[in-house]
């Protein structure tokens, strides 16, 4: 890099993106907004629990919402993977 050359914010964070694990609070509210932001449903932060250990999301919510989330659920993985990184993303819904 040159002097004086102007580097992007987020490239300066690449490299503990491979290293950080974001905290299950921090998965559980990006997947509440995929949620929303893909099919219009609020889902509430109580009905959606995290085990960072099998990288697993678990619904108890509506049962409609759930086989509706449970058919979407590549769609829905691949935009959490996008929002959270590959690495810190969730690899399934139960």
């Amino acid at each position: 890099m040159a002097r004086g050359e102007i580097k992007k914010l987020s490239s300066l964070f690449e490299k503990y993106k491979d290293k950080l694990i974001p905290p299950e609070a921090t998965v559980i509210n990006t997947f509440i907004e995929v949620i929303f932001d893909l099919y219009g449903f609020k889902l509430d932060k109580s009905n959606v629990r995290y085990n960072t250990t099998t990288k697993t999301l678990s619904l108890s919510a509506n049962g409609l919402i759930r086989t509706e989330i449970k058919l979407k659920e590549t769609e829905v993985l691949t935009h959490l993977m996008g929002r959270l990184g590959k690495n810190n993303a969730p690899t399934r819904i139960v």
